[in-house]
């Protein structure tokens, strides 16, 4: 058995860190700039469809709802606070979504508590042999 080599242990080490610095700079972000912005505007629950496959994937469409459940409307919403929201939405989105068969889902903000939950399904590819011998 070889030992893993320091400098590549300490490579990947600097990688989770990064990841974990990154996933918290989104999610105070999210937090602290993002979701007051949308309070202000009555929004009250957020969700995000996404899908991927074959190495793409993308945002499918976002609907804004207020309190009531009732969609609020898109037109006072700021351009640049969109645009915000869908950067920090990646973030959050399972790792491979997109790779080979891919997979969909919904990411869903509760506006009001801070809380994202995502519900997420992946795709793939089944394969059922069987071996059949028939004496004659």
């Amino acid at each position: 058995m070889t030992t893993p080599d320091p400098s590549v242990e300490q490579m990947i080490a600097e990688m989770q860190r990064a990841e974990e610095r990154e996933r918290r700079e989104t999610n105070d972000r999210l937090r602290n700039e993002i979701l007051p912005q949308f309070r202000t505007l009555g929004v009250a629950n957020i969700e995000v469809s996404y899908s991927g496959y074959g190495d793409t994937g993308a945002i499918d469409g976002v609907q804004y709802r207020d309190i009531a459940g009732i969609r609020v409307d898109r037109a006072p919403i700021p351009t640049q606070l969109v645009e915000d929201l869908e950067s920090c939405v990646y973030e959050f989105l399972p790792p491979g979504f997109e790779i080979n068969d891919g997979g969909q889902g919904t990411l869903t903000i509760d506006v009001q508590a801070s809380k994202v939950t995502i519900t997420h399904e992946t795709n793939y590819t089944a394969s059922d042999s069987t071996i059949k011998e028939i004496a004659l």
